[in-house]
């Protein structure tokens, strides 16, 4: 089931004993039945997620309320609830309904009654989930979501001009219309012309369409990055736009960007500066957050000179684990972005990041310090924004890790490679806010950045991230799901403002994300480093 979402405001070590399939392989067919949940052996605490983890542990508790016990269960559920999805819709297409976590991390299957479902029912029974009895098939919501669509597109202008997204949720059984805005009237209209199809979203939310641009750090990175300060804020707005043709100062959503000085210089805000000094509530002048960065990148701002860059922290010493800053120069400034995760192509070390950090391929990659270390590679803007940084020889062994987190005593293992599904609880972490974790909120969605570039078959988090957590990781449990594209609140300076602002305006920070299968799919022979 594809979802699409506009996004034009939009500006990011545990062994848990579940099945995966080896790091890069395509994935394994599901087998006959899925073993029972009771039969999935949990390492214990002290073995899956060890004192080196504390930040991750401290983001589990602060985002989700969970141990990490409870994560690496429900990363395990998901995990075991994707794998059976495929077999489940082909071999039970008159029935199956969809899978998803439900609050409280319980496995979920959807059943439409008759023969076909009772055989569905005892199955995923036996696999330990638990059935839900639904009206609509995965199939006839596939077909109902392509109906909705075309309903949307001809729309009269204003009333197509309210809607952000057309998705399927599975937790609901329908499709779903978000809107933005409109008047009584209009919105009637909009439930006359679906006809019953679909139900309706209403919010002031931005739409998911900007980059989680290359930014840096302030804190060392938390979600709490500060107090709320909502003064003269507002949420973001629809930006019209042709699709290759971007908006004076970028595609906003992006979480790559082009870094800013203020009229006085650059403002030093900690070991990694960031210009986040956008707020109305600001004296004017004193700085500004860049929206975001692509190849058709018009009118953009002035960037950071390349001898005044903000990522100008200390380097990792040791192994170089996903979301450790690193910096891109492009003509008229300087890119900064994140990590993602560690791989090997063709017997050599690469680093997986998005193409919206990567400049163009052949461009020299640096971490904080200006050290140059690898070269970028296979860069692929449009569907799936995906790169490679081809990592230099002498760089290769500090490489060759799964780690993922901010540096010593902040780290994860990434041991294998999982299919996101609604409800599961993920978390990312870049450099600009570190961890943050949230619940995956959409699968298969259509993300249009601003107008500049679309992702295809993303997945959404709700979490917060912000310019330089691009290019990231996102993950759940110790397996890896993603990475960092767009996201809705890039331009609130601090994930503190944003939650003020997403709570004031009725939404949620919003993470999309591309999938780690599709990205090793992009790029044959491309393997995951899980050792």
């Amino acid at each position: 089931m594809r979802t699409t979402t506009r996004l034009a405001a939009l500006t990011a070590a545990a062994a848990l004993v579940v099945t995966a399939a080896p790091a890069g392989a395509a994935p394994s067919p599901a087998p006959a039945a899925p073993a029972p949940a009771d039969s999935q052996v949990l390492p214990t605490l002290d073995s899956a997620l060890g004192s080196q983890l504390t930040s991750l542990v401290e983001a589990l508790r602060r985002d989700l309320g969970l141990t990490p016990e409870q994560f690496l269960d429900q990363a395990g559920i998901g995990e075991r609830l994707a794998e059976s999805r495929p077999r489940w819709e082909k071999a039970f297409r008159d029935s199956f309904g969809g899978v998803w976590l439900d609050e409280e991390g319980t496995g979920l299957v959807g059943v439409v009654a008759g023969e076909a479902g009772d055989l569905l029912r005892a199955e995923a029974t036996d696999a330990g989930f638990t059935v839900q009895d639904v009206a609509l098939t995965t199939e006839e919501l596939s077909a109902r979501e392509r109906q909705v669509s075309k309903i949307v597109t001809d729309l009269p202008e204003d009333l197509r001009a309210l809607v952000t997204g057309v998705r399927v949720d599975p937790t609901r059984n329908t499709v779903v219309v978000s809107t933005r805005g409109g008047e009584a009237a209009q919105l009637g209209n909009l439930t006359a012309r679906l006809k019953d199809l679909a139900e309706i979203d209403m919010t002031e939310a931005p739409d998911p369409a900007w980059d989680t641009a290359p930014f840096g750090s302030e804190d060392g990175g938390t979600q709490s990055d500060g107090a709320p300060n909502t003064a003269g804020l507002q949420p973001a707005t629809t930006r019209a736009g042709t699709p290759g043709q971007t908006p004076a100062g970028g595609d906003s959503g992006s979480l790559g960007s082009l870094a800013l000085l203020n009229q006085t210089g650059v403002i030093p805000e900690g070991p990694m500066r960031t210009v986040v000094e956008l707020l109305a509530g600001l004296t004017p002048g004193t700085g500004s957050i860049i929206d975001g960065m692509s190849q058709t990148m018009s009118d953009p701002v002035t960037p950071v000179p390349q001898n005044q860059t903000r990522a100008d922290g200390p380097a990792p010493t040791g192994p170089i684990a996903g979301g450790t800053a690193y910096s891109v120069a492009v003509p008229g400034g300087i890119l900064e972005c994140s990590t993602g995760f560690n791989g090997e192509l063709d017997g050599s070390p690469v680093v997986i990041t998005a193409a919206h950090c990567a400049g163009a391929d052949g461009t020299r990659a640096a971490l904080a310090d200006g050290e140059e270390f690898g070269t970028m590679t296979r860069t692929q803007r449009e569907g799936i924004d995906t790169a490679l940084v081809a990592v230099d020889p002498e760089f290769s062994d500090r490489f060759r890790t799964n780690l993922v987190g901010a540096g010593p005593d902040t780290t994860q293992a990434i041991t294998g490679s999982a299919e996101p599904v609604v409800g599961q609880k993920a978390c990312k972490t870049g450099f600009r806010t570190g961890f943050s974790c949230g619940t995956v909120s959409e699968v298969g969605a259509t993300i249009d950045v601003a107008g500049s570039r679309t992702i295809a078959n993303a997945f959404t988090v709700d979490l917060c991230a912000l310019p330089g957590d691009s290019g990231g990781v996102v993950f759940s449990g110790d397996k890896a799901l993603g990475i960092s594209s767009a996201s809705n609140v890039a331009e609130t300076g601090t994930c503190a403002n944003a939650d003020a602002v997403a709570r004031e305006n009725g939404y949620v920070p919003r993470l999309s994300a591309v999938p780690i299968a599709d990205v090793m799919a992009a790029h044959p022979g491309l393997t995951l480093r899980t050792n």
